[in-house]
C-alpha cells in the first residue's frame, strides 16, 4: 500500500492540482495532511531551491513530508499563544525581507514567481507567518537565556582591525547537525560530504539541516570577518570559495560552512557599529540554537501517525 502510496505521488508531481482526487496521507496531532498538501510543499521547497528538481523523488517525498509535519507541530503549538492573521503590517515586512533572500525585487514579481510553480501567494504567506510567530514565541521564552559577552566582542573586534588593514567578508551557507553519540560523528559527516559531492551542497543543506535556514540550501548570507564567532573564521579561513570546512562544535549540535564567495574590503573604521553587527549575529545564532531545542522537546509530546 505504501508503494502504491508513493507512485501515486511521484505522478501528481507534474499532474494539474484540480484534476487530482484527494485522498488523506497521514495526520500530525490529529490534523489531517493530504496527497495535495504533500505536493504543495514539494512545490514551496523546490521554488525556494531550484536544484532539488535534480533530486530523486524518494528523497523529495521524505523531504517535503518532515517539512509538512515540522510546519504543522510548529502550528499547533503557536495556536496556545497566537492568533493568525492579526500582524498583517509586521507579516508584510516579513515578507519582503523573504523575497529579496530569493532574488525577487517587490511582491508582484514574487507572486509572478510563484505562479511557476503553481503556487498561491496566499499559502506562502500562510507559511512565512508561522515561521514568523514562531521566531517570536522562540524570543519570548528565550529572551532571558541569551548570553553575550558585549566585553568580549568588543575586545575581539578591536583586536582584528587592529592587525589588518583589509578586511574579508564570506558569502556563507551552512548545514547544522545534531547526533545522538559522539561516535556518530565522522559516519554522519561523511554521510554528508558524499551527499554535498553527489547532490550538490543546497540539496545537502535540505536533507540534513536542522536549521530553519534548509529551506533555502543552507544559505545565509554575507558576514564580516570580524562578525563571525573565532571558531567559525579559524574552520574558514584557510579555504577557497566552494570549499566547506570541517564541522564546528556549536551548542547542541554541529555546523558545517560553505564558502559561497568572499572578497577582501578596506576597513570602515565605524568600530560602535561593527560591534553592534557581531552581538546581533551572535544573539541570532543563540536564538536559533534555542528554536532547535524548544521544537524537539514539544515533538516528543506530537503524535504522527499514518
Amino acid at each position: 500500500m505504501k508503494l502504491i502510496s508513493y507512485i501515486f505521488f511521484i505522478l501528481i508531481l507534474f499532474t494539474p492540482v484540480k484534476s487530482i482526487e484527494s485522498y488523506i496521507s497521514f495526520k500530525v496531532n490529529n490534523e489531517i495532511v493530504t496527497n495535495i498538501d504533500l505536493e504543495t510543499e514539494y512545490k514551496y521547497l523546490v521554488a525556494l531551491n531550484n536544484e532539488l528538481k535534480n533530486t530523486d523523488k524518494n528523497t523529495l517525498l521524505k523531504l517535503s513530508k518532515e517539512s509538512i509535519i515540522k510546519e504543522k507541530i510548529k502550528k499547533n503549538e503557536l495556536e496556545k499563544y497566537y492568533e493568525f492573521g492579526t500582524s498583517s503590517d509586521y507579516l508584510n515586512d516579513v515578507i519582503e525581507i523573504f523575497y529579496k533572500k530569493v532574488g525577487m525585487n517587490n511582491l508582484n514579481e514574487f507572486e509572478n514567481y510563484l505562479s511557476e510553480y503553481d503556487l498561491e501567494l496566499e499559502i506562502v504567506k500562510n507559511k512565512i507567518e508561522i515561521e514568523m510567530l514562531w521566531n517570536k514565541l522562540i524570543g519570548a521564552k528565550y529572551n532571558n537565556q541569551i548570553n553575550i559577552n558585549d566585553e568580549l566582542i568588543r575586545q575581539q573586534v578591536e583586536e582584528r582591525m587592529n592587525k589588518n588593514e583589509l578586511a574579508t567578508e564570506y558569502q556563507l551557507s551552512e548545514i547544522i547537525f545534531q547526533i545522538t553519540d559522539s561516535a556518530e560523528l565522522n559516519n554522519k559527516v561523511e554521510l554528508i560530504k558524499k551527499d554535498i559531492n553527489e547532490q550538490g551542497f543546497k540539496n545537502a543543506a535540505n536533507i540534513h539541516s536542522i536549521s530553519d535556514s534548509s529551506k533555502f540550501g543552507g544559505s545565509i548570507g554575507w558576514f564580516d570577518e570580524k562578525q563571525l564567532s573565532q571558531a567559525a573564521l579559524t574552520a574558514i579561513i584557510n579555504l577557497k570559495i566552494g570549499e566547506i570546512s570541517q564541522p564546528i562544535n556549536i551548542t547542541n549540535g554541529f555546523m558545517i560552512l560553505k564558502i559561497d564567495d568572499k572578497k577582501q574590503k578596506k576597513i570602515v573604521m565605524d568600530k560602535e557599529k561593527l560591534i553592534a553587527e557581531t552581538i546581533n549575529f551572535e544573539t541570532n545564532k543563540q536564538y536559533n540554537q534555542f528554536s532547535i531545542i524548544y521544537f524537539n522537546k514539544i515533538k516528543l509530546n506530537s503524535v504522527i501517525s499514518e
